[in-house]
């Protein structure tokens, strides 16, 4: 094989492969997308687990789906997922006490030892996990973050792909002639 024969080749993987790897994170990224909207169109929230005070039952960097429920549906040990003013909290309920005639919740996550120094009302109660999806919970994060930059670089790709195709037979140097 020639010099310019083994090139070629070399540059044929190169191109290969990056057009599959262009391709498997598009495709997991639309994916993702298509799957949580799905999830949202029957009426349950998507939410990935940030921290450890609900390991094991929820280890950090899963997907979870929740259900809405009323807030009269909530028991003692039920695992609730609940929105605050900086942050969304899954937690399990520990106690439900009366505070000025109004029912508030007592929250813990599991691997914490004591419950947790505020008390909830029912009201910012979104709804109780009814899956976790161990490790999606990253690629969820990825494609969140990443979705743009990346869709930004795939069309810069292909762009440039189809100029150099484009251009590829006037850069060429194999069928220019030296005159003699």
């Amino acid at each position: 094989m020639t010099r310019r024969g083994a090139d070629r080749h070399v540059r044929w993987i190169a191109h290969a492969f990056a057009t599959v790897v262009a391709l498997a994170v598009t495709a997991t990224i639309v994916a993702l997308s298509f799957g949580l909207l799905a999830v949202r169109f029957v009426g349950l929230d998507a939410y990935v687990v940030q921290g450890g005070p609900t390991e094991p039952s929820l280890p950090i960097g899963s997907l979870v789906l929740v259900v809405p429920i009323p807030s009269t549906s909530v028991r003692v040990g039920d695992l609730v997922t609940i929105t605050l003013p900086d942050r969304v909290l899954t937690h399990r309920v520990v106690a439900i006490e009366q505070n000025d005639g109004r029912e508030v919740f007592m929250l813990r996550g599991d691997a914490s030892a004591s419950p947790d120094p505020v008390v909830v009302q029912p009201s910012p109660v979104v709804g109780k996990p009814w899956i976790a999806i161990p490790t999606l919970g990253y690629a969820v994060s990825y494609a969140e973050a990443y979705s743009s930059p990346i869709f930004i670089g795939l069309i810069v790709w292909v762009l440039v792909v189809i100029a150099v195709r484009a251009l590829g037979p006037y850069l060429s140097t194999s069928r220019r002639r030296v005159p003699a």
